[in-house]
Protein backbone atom coordinates (compact mmCIF):
# COMPACT_ATOMS: atom_id res chain seq x y z
CA UNK A 1 0.00 0.00 0.00
CA UNK A 2 1.24 3.42 -1.23
CA UNK A 3 1.64 6.50 0.92
CA UNK A 4 -1.43 8.48 -1.01
CA UNK A 5 -3.56 5.20 0.04
CA UNK A 6 -2.45 5.05 3.60
CA UNK A 7 -3.48 8.45 3.98
CA UNK A 8 -6.89 8.17 2.02
CA UNK A 9 -8.28 5.17 4.13
CA UNK A 10 -6.90 7.38 7.11
CA UNK A 11 -9.02 10.11 6.22
CA UNK A 12 -11.79 8.16 5.66
CA UNK A 13 -11.83 6.36 9.06
CA UNK A 14 -11.33 9.86 10.69
CA UNK A 15 -14.44 11.50 8.73
CA UNK A 16 -16.23 8.25 10.09
CA UNK A 17 -15.27 8.81 13.67
CA UNK A 18 -16.45 12.42 13.59
CA UNK A 19 -19.58 12.05 12.50
CA UNK A 20 -19.56 9.35 15.71
CA UNK A 21 -18.88 11.91 18.16
CA UNK A 22 -21.13 14.30 16.38
CA UNK A 23 -24.26 11.30 16.50
CA UNK A 24 -22.83 11.36 20.66
CA UNK A 25 -22.44 14.68 21.30
CA UNK A 26 -26.00 15.80 19.69
CA UNK A 27 -27.20 13.05 21.90
CA UNK A 28 -25.48 14.02 25.13
CA UNK A 29 -26.50 17.73 23.94
CA UNK A 30 -30.17 16.18 23.71
CA UNK A 31 -30.35 15.03 27.14
CA UNK A 32 -28.67 17.87 28.74
CA UNK A 33 -31.37 19.60 27.40
CA UNK A 34 -29.21 23.01 26.41
CA UNK A 35 -28.50 24.35 22.73
CA UNK A 36 -25.50 24.07 21.06
CA UNK A 37 -23.99 27.98 21.41
CA UNK A 38 -21.29 29.52 18.66
CA UNK A 39 -18.04 28.80 19.38
CA UNK A 40 -15.85 31.80 20.35
CA UNK A 41 -13.67 32.32 17.65
CA UNK A 42 -15.90 30.39 15.12
CA UNK A 43 -14.26 31.65 11.23
CA UNK A 44 -15.90 34.23 9.05
CA UNK A 45 -15.77 30.97 6.54
CA UNK A 46 -17.80 29.03 8.73
CA UNK A 47 -20.05 31.87 9.38
CA UNK A 48 -20.51 32.25 5.48
CA UNK A 49 -21.48 28.17 5.59
CA UNK A 50 -23.74 28.97 8.10
CA UNK A 51 -25.03 31.90 6.16
CA UNK A 52 -25.66 29.56 3.02
CA UNK A 53 -27.22 26.83 4.48
CA UNK A 54 -30.30 29.42 6.47
CA UNK A 55 -30.58 30.48 2.61
CA UNK A 56 -31.40 27.43 1.67
CA UNK A 57 -28.31 26.58 -0.80
CA UNK A 58 -27.83 23.07 -2.24
CA UNK A 59 -24.79 21.06 -0.57
CA UNK A 60 -23.51 21.53 -4.19
CA UNK A 61 -23.68 25.50 -4.07
CA UNK A 62 -22.01 25.07 -0.42
CA UNK A 63 -19.24 23.28 -2.03
CA UNK A 64 -18.72 24.94 -4.71
CA UNK A 65 -18.18 27.92 -2.45
CA UNK A 66 -15.43 25.91 0.09
CA UNK A 67 -13.91 24.76 -2.45
CA UNK A 68 -13.29 28.38 -4.43
CA UNK A 69 -12.70 30.20 -1.08
CA UNK A 70 -9.25 28.58 -1.62
CA UNK A 71 -9.34 28.60 3.08
CA UNK A 72 -8.38 25.47 4.88
CA UNK A 73 -10.34 24.92 7.58
CA UNK A 74 -8.82 22.93 10.88
CA UNK A 75 -12.30 21.92 12.88
CA UNK A 76 -12.41 21.24 16.33
CA UNK A 77 -15.30 19.78 17.73
CA UNK A 78 -16.99 22.08 19.25
CA UNK A 79 -17.24 23.64 15.76
CA UNK A 80 -18.13 20.22 14.08
CA UNK A 81 -20.99 20.48 16.82
CA UNK A 82 -21.95 23.80 16.05
CA UNK A 83 -22.23 23.41 12.52
CA UNK A 84 -24.28 20.00 12.81
CA UNK A 85 -27.15 22.39 15.52
CA UNK A 86 -27.36 24.45 12.91
CA UNK A 87 -28.52 22.09 9.69
CA UNK A 88 -25.46 22.22 7.91
CA UNK A 89 -25.07 19.02 5.92
CA UNK A 90 -22.65 15.81 7.00
CA UNK A 91 -21.08 16.18 3.20
CA UNK A 92 -20.81 19.68 3.79
CA UNK A 93 -18.87 18.93 6.99
CA UNK A 94 -16.96 16.12 5.40
CA UNK A 95 -15.95 18.74 2.94
CA UNK A 96 -14.69 21.12 5.30
CA UNK A 97 -12.83 18.53 6.87
CA UNK A 98 -11.02 17.67 4.14
CA UNK A 99 -9.72 21.41 3.30
CA UNK A 100 -7.98 21.00 6.96
CA UNK A 101 -4.26 21.18 5.37
CA UNK A 102 -5.51 22.60 2.64
CA UNK A 103 -3.04 26.05 1.61
CA UNK A 104 -4.67 28.96 0.21
CA UNK A 105 -4.94 29.50 -3.52
CA UNK A 106 -1.74 31.16 -4.81
CA UNK A 107 -3.58 33.60 -6.57
CA UNK A 108 -5.83 35.34 -4.22
CA UNK A 109 -9.34 36.63 -5.66
CA UNK A 110 -8.79 40.19 -4.48
CA UNK A 111 -5.84 40.46 -7.04
CA UNK A 112 -7.80 39.18 -9.93
CA UNK A 113 -8.48 41.69 -12.67
CA UNK A 114 -10.19 40.88 -15.45
CA UNK A 115 -9.79 42.65 -19.00
CA UNK A 116 -11.56 45.65 -19.41
CA UNK A 117 -13.17 47.01 -22.37
CA UNK A 118 -13.25 50.73 -23.66
CA UNK A 119 -16.03 53.13 -22.95
CA UNK A 120 -18.69 53.29 -25.96
CA UNK A 121 -20.89 56.48 -26.87
CA UNK A 122 -24.23 56.21 -27.36
CA UNK A 123 -24.99 57.30 -30.46
CA UNK A 124 -28.09 59.98 -31.45
CA UNK A 125 -30.77 58.27 -33.09
CA UNK A 126 -31.44 58.68 -36.88
CA UNK A 127 -33.23 60.49 -38.76
CA UNK A 128 -35.29 57.95 -40.99
CA UNK A 129 -36.87 59.27 -44.40
CA UNK A 130 -40.80 59.95 -43.51
CA UNK A 131 -43.00 57.29 -43.18
CA UNK A 132 -40.88 55.40 -41.98
CA UNK A 133 -40.16 54.17 -38.10
CA UNK A 134 -37.19 55.37 -36.79
CA UNK A 135 -33.67 53.40 -36.08
CA UNK A 136 -32.66 53.04 -32.54
CA UNK A 137 -29.14 53.09 -31.35
CA UNK A 138 -27.42 49.57 -30.41
CA UNK A 139 -27.88 49.27 -26.65
CA UNK A 140 -24.44 50.11 -24.63
CA UNK A 141 -24.30 48.36 -21.54
CA UNK A 142 -23.77 49.89 -18.01
CA UNK A 143 -20.78 47.81 -16.81
CA UNK A 144 -18.42 49.60 -19.38
CA UNK A 145 -18.83 52.50 -17.09
CA UNK A 146 -15.89 53.52 -15.07
CA UNK A 147 -16.85 54.17 -11.49
CA UNK A 148 -17.48 57.81 -10.47
CA UNK A 149 -14.24 59.44 -8.35
CA UNK A 150 -14.07 58.42 -4.95
CA UNK A 151 -16.86 55.39 -5.39
CA UNK A 152 -15.92 52.43 -3.20
CA UNK A 153 -17.33 49.65 -5.55
CA UNK A 154 -14.64 49.06 -7.92
CA UNK A 155 -14.51 45.99 -10.86
CA UNK A 156 -11.74 44.24 -8.96
CA UNK A 157 -13.86 44.84 -5.50
CA UNK A 158 -17.04 43.35 -7.41
CA UNK A 159 -14.95 40.64 -8.35
CA UNK A 160 -13.06 39.48 -4.94
CA UNK A 161 -16.54 39.84 -3.30
CA UNK A 162 -18.08 37.59 -5.60
CA UNK A 163 -15.62 34.94 -7.07
CA UNK A 164 -16.70 32.23 -4.14
CA UNK A 165 -20.46 32.50 -5.15
CA UNK A 166 -20.09 32.14 -9.01
CA UNK A 167 -17.99 32.65 -12.24
CA UNK A 168 -16.40 35.60 -13.80
CA UNK A 169 -16.48 35.47 -17.69
CA UNK A 170 -16.16 37.81 -19.95
CA UNK A 171 -19.02 37.78 -22.65
CA UNK A 172 -19.18 39.60 -26.04
CA UNK A 173 -20.59 42.99 -25.60
CA UNK A 174 -20.61 43.29 -21.71
CA UNK A 175 -16.96 42.61 -20.84
CA UNK A 176 -16.96 40.92 -17.26
CA UNK A 177 -19.95 39.41 -16.19
CA UNK A 178 -20.39 37.28 -12.87
CA UNK A 179 -22.23 33.97 -13.57
CA UNK A 180 -23.63 32.36 -9.78
CA UNK A 181 -23.04 29.02 -9.23
CA UNK A 182 -26.77 28.90 -7.82
CA UNK A 183 -28.69 28.42 -11.30
CA UNK A 184 -26.18 25.27 -11.42
CA UNK A 185 -28.84 23.58 -9.24
CA UNK A 186 -31.76 25.37 -9.67
CA UNK A 187 -32.84 25.98 -13.18
CA UNK A 188 -35.38 28.07 -12.44
CA UNK A 189 -33.71 30.52 -10.92
CA UNK A 190 -33.49 34.13 -11.65
CA UNK A 191 -32.96 37.05 -10.36
CA UNK A 192 -35.09 38.87 -7.87
CA UNK A 193 -37.00 35.57 -7.45
CA UNK A 194 -36.42 33.49 -4.63
CA UNK A 195 -33.98 33.96 -1.52
CA UNK A 196 -35.16 37.71 -1.01
CA UNK A 197 -38.45 39.37 -0.88
CA UNK A 198 -39.90 43.45 -1.18
CA UNK A 199 -39.69 45.66 1.56
CA UNK A 200 -40.74 49.81 1.75
CA UNK A 201 -37.77 52.13 2.36
CA UNK A 202 -37.61 55.75 1.91
CA UNK A 203 -35.52 54.64 -1.32
CA UNK A 204 -38.87 53.46 -2.72
CA UNK A 205 -39.41 49.49 -3.00
CA UNK A 206 -36.36 47.70 -2.26
CA UNK A 207 -35.15 44.11 -2.78
CA UNK A 208 -34.06 42.03 0.71
CA UNK A 209 -31.94 39.31 -0.57
CA UNK A 210 -31.27 36.36 1.45
CA UNK A 211 -27.95 35.81 -0.22
CA UNK A 212 -24.83 36.92 0.88
CA UNK A 213 -23.77 38.42 -2.20
CA UNK A 214 -27.58 40.12 -2.38
CA UNK A 215 -26.20 43.20 -1.54
CA UNK A 216 -23.51 43.57 -4.74
CA UNK A 217 -25.73 42.27 -7.81
CA UNK A 218 -29.52 43.00 -6.81
CA UNK A 219 -28.41 46.87 -6.05
CA UNK A 220 -25.83 47.48 -8.19
CA UNK A 221 -25.43 46.96 -12.01
CA UNK A 222 -28.03 45.09 -13.92
CA UNK A 223 -28.93 41.16 -15.29
CA UNK A 224 -28.95 39.79 -18.36
CA UNK A 225 -29.80 36.41 -19.55
CA UNK A 226 -27.18 34.66 -22.25
CA UNK A 227 -28.21 31.39 -24.04
CA UNK A 228 -24.77 30.15 -23.10
CA UNK A 229 -23.98 30.99 -19.52
CA UNK A 230 -27.62 31.43 -18.25
CA UNK A 231 -28.30 34.93 -16.25
CA UNK A 232 -25.32 36.86 -15.85
CA UNK A 233 -24.72 39.81 -14.13
CA UNK A 234 -23.25 42.72 -15.25
CA UNK A 235 -21.55 45.25 -12.92
CA UNK A 236 -22.51 48.66 -12.69
CA UNK A 237 -21.19 51.34 -10.01
CA UNK A 238 -24.69 53.09 -8.73
CA UNK A 239 -26.75 52.35 -6.02
CA UNK A 240 -30.23 51.78 -6.12
CA UNK A 241 -33.28 49.57 -4.28
CA UNK A 242 -33.83 47.65 -6.75
CA UNK A 243 -33.19 47.65 -10.68
CA UNK A 244 -36.15 46.36 -11.88
CA UNK A 245 -39.43 46.89 -14.52
CA UNK A 246 -42.61 47.09 -12.77
CA UNK A 247 -46.24 45.67 -14.73
CA UNK A 248 -49.67 45.88 -12.68
CA UNK A 249 -52.28 43.23 -13.79
CA UNK A 250 -54.29 44.67 -11.36
CA UNK A 251 -57.40 43.05 -13.32
CA UNK A 252 -56.38 39.55 -12.90
CA UNK A 253 -54.57 40.24 -9.13
CA UNK A 254 -51.13 39.62 -10.13
CA UNK A 255 -48.28 41.95 -9.82
CA UNK A 256 -44.73 41.92 -11.97
CA UNK A 257 -41.07 42.83 -12.20
CA UNK A 258 -38.04 42.00 -14.57
CA UNK A 259 -34.82 43.05 -13.89
CA UNK A 260 -33.46 45.82 -16.13
CA UNK A 261 -30.97 44.73 -19.18
CA UNK A 262 -27.51 46.35 -19.01
CA UNK A 263 -28.56 48.63 -21.96
CA UNK A 264 -30.53 50.48 -19.24
CA UNK A 265 -28.41 53.19 -18.21
CA UNK A 266 -28.04 55.64 -14.81
CA UNK A 267 -26.86 59.00 -15.25
CA UNK A 268 -26.54 61.06 -11.91
CA UNK A 269 -29.41 64.30 -12.10
CA UNK A 270 -30.79 62.82 -15.28
CA UNK A 271 -31.91 59.33 -14.91
CA UNK A 272 -32.61 56.50 -16.18
CA UNK A 273 -31.68 56.21 -20.13
CA UNK A 274 -32.99 53.99 -22.82
CA UNK A 275 -31.52 53.99 -26.35
CA UNK A 276 -30.36 57.50 -25.92
CA UNK A 277 -33.36 59.03 -24.20
CA UNK A 278 -35.11 59.37 -21.22
CA UNK A 279 -36.68 56.00 -19.80
CA UNK A 280 -39.98 57.62 -19.54
CA UNK A 281 -43.01 55.19 -19.57
CA UNK A 282 -40.53 52.77 -20.96
CA UNK A 283 -40.87 48.87 -21.25
CA UNK A 284 -36.91 48.11 -21.78
CA UNK A 285 -37.28 45.75 -24.00
CA UNK A 286 -38.47 43.13 -21.76
CA UNK A 287 -40.68 40.60 -22.84
CA UNK A 288 -42.86 38.24 -21.01
CA UNK A 289 -40.79 35.30 -20.56
CA UNK A 290 -38.33 37.93 -18.25
CA UNK A 291 -41.24 39.05 -15.95
CA UNK A 292 -41.68 37.36 -12.35
CA UNK A 293 -45.72 37.76 -11.98
CA UNK A 294 -46.91 36.67 -8.40
CA UNK A 295 -50.63 36.96 -7.07
CA UNK A 296 -51.34 40.03 -4.83
CA UNK A 297 -51.94 37.64 -2.24
CA UNK A 298 -48.65 36.02 -1.78
CA UNK A 299 -46.81 39.62 -2.36
CA UNK A 300 -45.67 39.68 1.18
CA UNK A 301 -44.00 36.38 1.38
CA UNK A 302 -39.94 35.91 1.74
CA UNK A 303 -39.62 34.06 -1.08
CA UNK A 304 -41.68 33.53 -3.97
CA UNK A 305 -41.01 30.23 -5.00
CA UNK A 306 -44.17 28.18 -5.21
CA UNK A 307 -46.18 31.42 -5.91
CA UNK A 308 -44.85 32.15 -9.52
CA UNK A 309 -47.52 32.02 -12.37
CA UNK A 310 -47.53 29.33 -14.97
CA UNK A 311 -45.89 29.57 -17.89
CA UNK A 312 -49.35 29.45 -19.68
CA UNK A 313 -50.78 32.62 -17.60
CA UNK A 314 -47.38 34.65 -18.31
CA UNK A 315 -48.51 36.08 -21.81
CA UNK A 316 -52.14 37.21 -21.01
CA UNK A 317 -50.79 38.63 -17.45
CA UNK A 318 -48.27 40.82 -19.51
CA UNK A 319 -50.82 42.08 -22.29
CA UNK A 320 -53.60 43.09 -19.60
CA UNK A 321 -50.61 44.84 -17.43
CA UNK A 322 -49.32 48.21 -17.16
CA UNK A 323 -46.15 49.87 -16.56
CA UNK A 324 -45.94 50.92 -13.01
CA UNK A 325 -42.21 51.90 -12.93
CA UNK A 326 -42.59 55.62 -10.94
CA UNK A 327 -39.14 56.34 -11.30
CA UNK A 328 -38.09 59.50 -9.87
CA UNK A 329 -35.33 61.28 -7.64
CA UNK A 330 -35.74 62.07 -4.25
CA UNK A 331 -33.20 63.82 -1.68
CA UNK A 332 -30.68 62.65 -4.25
CA UNK A 333 -30.75 59.51 -4.65
CA UNK A 334 -33.16 56.97 -6.96
CA UNK A 335 -36.39 56.21 -5.75
CA UNK A 336 -38.21 53.34 -7.09
CA UNK A 337 -42.16 53.84 -6.88
CA UNK A 338 -43.43 50.60 -8.52
CA UNK A 339 -47.21 50.51 -8.09
CA UNK A 340 -46.82 52.25 -5.17
CA UNK A 341 -47.28 51.84 -1.27
CA UNK A 342 -50.65 53.21 -0.49
CA UNK A 343 -52.22 51.28 -3.69
CA UNK A 344 -50.50 47.60 -2.45
CA UNK A 345 -51.74 48.02 0.86
CA UNK A 346 -55.04 48.37 -0.80
CA UNK A 347 -54.34 45.59 -3.23
CA UNK A 348 -52.91 43.11 -0.63
CA UNK A 349 -54.85 43.84 2.48
CA UNK A 350 -52.12 44.49 4.84
CA UNK A 351 -50.42 47.39 6.24
CA UNK A 352 -47.09 49.11 4.26
CA UNK A 353 -44.11 49.23 7.39
CA UNK A 354 -41.28 51.68 6.64
CA UNK A 355 -38.39 49.29 6.87
CA UNK A 356 -34.99 50.60 7.54
CA UNK A 357 -31.96 49.44 4.91
CA UNK A 358 -28.85 47.32 6.71
CA UNK A 359 -25.87 47.49 4.89
CA UNK A 360 -23.34 44.42 5.82
CA UNK A 361 -20.37 45.11 4.06
CA UNK A 362 -18.33 48.45 5.72
CA UNK A 363 -16.75 49.33 1.83
CA UNK A 364 -20.41 49.86 0.53
CA UNK A 365 -21.25 53.37 1.96
CA UNK A 366 -24.85 54.20 0.64
CA UNK A 367 -25.09 57.47 2.37
CA UNK A 368 -22.02 58.69 0.99
CA UNK A 369 -23.39 57.47 -2.62
CA UNK A 370 -26.05 59.57 -1.97
CA UNK A 371 -24.19 63.00 -1.35
CA UNK A 372 -21.70 62.06 -4.10
CA UNK A 373 -24.08 61.42 -6.39
CA UNK A 374 -26.16 64.43 -5.33
CA UNK A 375 -22.94 66.55 -5.69
CA UNK A 376 -22.53 65.74 -9.09
CA UNK A 377 -26.24 66.60 -9.90
CA UNK A 378 -26.03 70.02 -8.00
CA UNK A 379 -22.41 70.68 -9.89
CA UNK A 380 -24.72 70.17 -13.24
CA UNK A 381 -27.47 72.85 -12.19
CA UNK A 382 -29.86 69.97 -11.02
CA UNK A 383 -30.98 69.98 -7.21
CA UNK A 384 -33.08 67.18 -6.19
CA UNK A 385 -33.92 68.53 -2.90
CA UNK A 386 -37.27 68.72 -4.20
CA UNK A 387 -37.94 65.56 -5.75
CA UNK A 388 -38.14 66.49 -9.48
CA UNK A 389 -34.44 66.72 -10.50
CA UNK A 390 -33.24 65.98 -14.11
CA UNK A 391 -36.33 64.79 -15.79
CA UNK A 392 -37.89 62.80 -13.30
CA UNK A 393 -40.92 64.94 -12.04
CA UNK A 394 -43.68 64.37 -8.98
CA UNK A 395 -45.99 61.87 -11.49
CA UNK A 396 -42.62 59.97 -11.26
CA UNK A 397 -40.85 59.82 -14.53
Amino acid sequence: MNDNEFSDRRLKILIALVFLLIGWLCFQGAAAGHAQSAPANLSPGLQEVIKLTKAHMTDDVIMAYIRNSGTGYNLGANDILYLNSQGVSQPVISALLQTKSAAPSPASTADYTAPTQPTPSVPPPSVNPPGEPPTEPPVVAEASAAPLPGSEVTLPYFQAQLAPYGNWTDIPGYGPCWIPAVQATAPDWRPYFSGGHWNYTEQGWYWQSDYPWGEYVFHYGRWMRDPNFGWAWVPGYHWGPGWVCWRNAEDAGYCGWAPLPPGARFEVGVGLIWNGRVAVDTDFGLGPDLFVFIPFDHFWAHDYRGFLAPGWRVGALYRGSILANNYRFVGGHFFVGGIGRDRIGVLTHHDVPLARIEFHDSRISHERDIQRDRAVEVGRGHDSRDGRGGGFDHRGY
